[in-house]
């Protein structure tokens, strides 16, 4: 019996460890400031857009007192479970953030920033469906 309770608890000790390790199982991460400067552009060092990291990033400029946001959050979390570690996808708050938001010239929400592996980015505004949303990470991150 020792033997069983043992081994059960070691699995389960396993699957939660496999299970903190995958980033889509976090949720999408909200940024504040200092996450922001580490994960996507250090507005300190670079006063033009020069992003930090590797791979592909969409922000998620949103409010919580936002309709439409709370309608597409499950497409996005839908996305990154798709395309998981093939990129990242931020959530900004623009009521706690109101300078991240005019430095990408966000003017309605939901706004989501795409930025490919360059120093570039493109906006889309307004809710959007599902396949809207994968059709536009495929032609601006993943177009061969």
């Amino acid at each position: 019996m020792k033997k069983i309770i043992v081994l059960v608890t070691i699995c389960f000790m396993v699957s939660l460890i496999a299970t903190a390790r995958q980033p889509s199982a976090l949720g999408i991460q909200e940024l504040d400031m200092k996450a922001f400067k580490e994960k996507v552009w250090n507005l300190d060092k670079n006063k033009i857009f020069l992003r930090e990291g590797k791979l592909p990033i969409i922000l998620d400029f949103s409010a919580t007192w936002c309709a439409p946001c709370k309608r597409i959050k499950p497409h996005l979390l839908a996305l990154q479970q798709k395309y998981n570690g093939k990129l990242f996808i931020y959530e900004i708050d623009v009521d706690q953030f109101p300078e991240l938001a005019q430095r990408f010239k966000v003017e309605g929400m939901p706004t989501l920033i795409f930025i490919p592996n360059n120093n570039s980015f493109k906006s889309l505004l307004g809710y959007k469906e599902y396949n809207e949303l994968d059709v536009a990470v495929n032609s601006l991150f993943f177009k061969k």
